[in-house]
């Protein structure tokens, strides 16, 4: 066996198996991809190898490329190079796929003559949420295997599919519901000595041209008046693949993919991936969680969170110590549900079962067999905590002061924060496992957790900041439309005076009363870090995009800041400062990075940094398969 850094290649009788050992994604970085053309050429002159295979140990066959790779150039083959050699081998490759197969890792795959899938596996091109075309190939192979429409409409959406929606498409050849080794094995063996059957030169998908034309020109349609750029060059690379010999398009998909790569929104969307995986990060991940069978609601208040629980299947016990608002909540939950029954969105069986599952009580001894149970104010906690038995984690919604004493270890903060984000607020004295907890909840009703620490409520303070200064601005003179103009072309209508009807604004006066908005912001935002709220600053920039509506493609007030520059914003501060010391007042730390030259990335703790993908972290429960060996023949 010949060992590469990422690559080990053994050969099988007659099929070189090339083992990717970069576990637990297999990303396509430069030392993989390296390791991966030289074992590619070895198999190729290797006299016994009649057919090749391609398959992974891990997680997963390759889940992407790393995303920091992107701002830097790399040594060695690039993806869209190995995508080419691998497509020119004179012997059969397949690629054996599983886990989350995206965006270059399916590119890899396309390149490859013959597909094979674990029945589990889910393959997309997500790069259009990151401001970019497919750029290793995936806009010219993939509408020659399955189509104009089909292939735009992945590439549109960016999600994931299923392997069975993909063996449907044509996307996939073959897909198994176990022991993917050994039937990639068999499938590469029955291929060996065949003439490679190269993606890039089949045709079957694209024979009618008319329909083809047809799916272009009605992609483009839905686009709407004001399409990303990257979602305008994924359809152009798709009519490329029509009009132009295989060559001629990929290189017209490199020259869109390096053109998109320069622009600004790509760099804050690839931030707006990092600083979601970041907030995941946390320092009690490693505590073990508690099992959230039966979760108990104190306080009718939470109605509408009890319905989010008892959508996600779990066990409510609400209690409301006054019987009128406890029948009110019943009501409110009921009629909520009726409704969606009436509009299909729920079926009759299903609200009848989550109606079972839920167990109305006016007193808190109710509560004594929950997991976990969220408090709609500080004043229930002392007859909550006497209720239930140590261990059981108290978790206050409202925004007020932990309570402390015999029971901080299982008290902390969960605060629905708006849009998908919950606030975990985390005491002095909350215990590991209770955060741990809190994150099992919040993944539980898809929401995306963030710890803070008291008094918490990030987005929130970060919003009203800006609209501070937008009532500023209005008092010092500034015509409320042109604000709602400047704000709503931004991207931050929320922020606009009520119920004015955005006006037109000249780009100069638009931009000066953004960066006005968005200089208190930051300013917030580095008072948040100055006081131990948050521990990053992307932890701010995430909260302002899932809470708020922060545009994505700008990144986050913490992500312009940086981008605008630091000492150009204190300059900005200063100056304004005198006008509104409270909303304007440089923070601490701004003035001190500031003055040493510094940005806001400074202080992500770079020790933790893991590798990015194209896409969200795959699960961890991904299916993973195998190493390949003798043994598994």
């Amino acid at each position: 066996m010949v060992a590469e850094s990422s690559v080990r290649s053994e050969r099988l009788g007659a099929v070189a198996v090339l083992l990717l050992v970069a576990p637990p994604l297999n990303l396509l970085n430069a030392a993989m991809r390296g390791a991966l053309l030289a074992a590619l050429d070895a198999a190729e002159a290797d006299p016994g190898a009649r057919a090749i295979l391609l398959i992974a140990e891990g997680r997963s066959f390759p889940a992407g490329i790393d995303l920091h790779e992107l701002d830097t150039p790399q040594p060695g083959p690039d993806l869209a190079d190995l995508c080419d050699r691998v497509e020119a081998c004179t012997k059969p490759v397949v690629a054996a796929l599983h886990g989350h197969v995206l965006g270059g890792g399916l590119e890899l795959a396309l390149a490859a003559h013959r597909r094979i899938a674990l029945a589990e596996c889910r393959l997309g091109l997500p790069q259009v949420a990151l401001g970019l075309v497919p750029g290793a190939g995936g806009t010219q192979r993939l509408p020659r295997l399955i189509g104009a429409e089909a292939a735009l409409r992945l590439m549109l959406d960016g999600a994931a599919i299923s392997a069975a929606e993909a063996l449907a498409l044509g996307l996939v050849d073959q897909v198994v519901a176990q022991d993917l080794p050994e039937a990639a094995y068999l499938l590469a063996e029955s291929l060996q000595g065949a003439t490679p059957q190269r993606t890039g030169a089949r045709t079957e998908a694209m024979r009618d041209g008319k329909a083809y034309a047809a799916a272009v020109k009605a992609a483009r349609a839905a686009l709407g008046p004001h399409p990303t750029a990257a979602a305008e060059r994924i359809v152009d690379c798709v009519e490329a693949a029509q009009l132009l010999a295989l060559p001629q398009g990929l290189a017209f998909e490199r020259s869109a993919h390096a053109d998109l790569l320069a622009r600004p929104e790509a760099a804050a969307l690839r931030h707006a991936v990092f600083a979601e995986r970041a907030v995941a990060r946390y320092p009690e991940a490693g505590a073990m969680a508690h099992p959230l069978r039966r979760i108990g609601v104190a306080g009718a208040a939470l109605a509408d969170q009890a319905l989010l629980l008892l959508e996600a299947g779990v066990d409510v016990v609400l209690m409301e110590p006054q019987r009128p608002l406890l029948v009110q909540a019943l009501e409110r939950i009921a009629a909520r549900q009726e409704i969606a029954v009436e509009q299909g969105a729920l079926a009759p069986e299903a609200r009848d079962a989550a109606w079972a599952r839920l167990s109305p009580a006016l007193s808190a001894a109710a509560l004594a067999e929950c997991d976990l149970v969220l408090l709609a104010d500080a004043g229930l906690w002392p007859e909550v905590a006497e209720a239930v038995p140590p261990g059981v984690v108290l978790a206050l919604t409202a925004r007020a002061p932990l309570p402390e004493g015999a029971r901080g270890a299982d008290t902390l903060g969960f605060r629905f924060a708006g849009g998908r984000l919950a606030e975990v607020v985390v005491g002095a004295q909350t215990a590991p496992g209770a955060v741990a907890t809190a994150f099992a909840l919040a993944r539980r009703l898809g929401l995306a957790g963030l710890r803070v620490a008291e008094p918490g409520g990030v987005a929130g303070r970060v919003m009203l900041a800006g609209r501070a200064a937008a009532e500023h601005l209005q008092a010092q003179g500034v015509a409320p439309e042109a604000l709602a103009g400047a704000l709503a072309g931004f991207g931050l209508p929320g922020l606009a005076p009520d119920g004015v009807v955005p006006g037109r604004v000249a780009p100069k006066e638009a931009a000066q009363i953004v960066n006005r908005v968005l200089a208190a912001m930051a300013n917030e935002g580095a008072k948040l870090l100055g006081q131990g709220v948050v521990a990053r600053p992307s932890a701010i920039d995430f909260a302002l995009i899932a809470a708020q509506g922060f545009p994505r493609h700008e990144g986050g007030p913490m992500f312009w800041a940086d981008r605008r520059g630091l000492l150009i914003l204190r300059r900005d501060l200063k100056a304004w400062e005198a006008e509104a010391p409270a909303i304007w007042g440089i923070a601490p730390v701004l003035a001190s990075l500031a003055a040493q030259g510094a940005r806001f990335a400074r202080l992500e703790d770079q020790a933790s940094r893991m590798p990015e993908t194209t896409s969200m972290s795959p699960s961890a429960e991904s299916p993973s398969a195998p190493m390949f060996s003798t043994t598994t023949r």
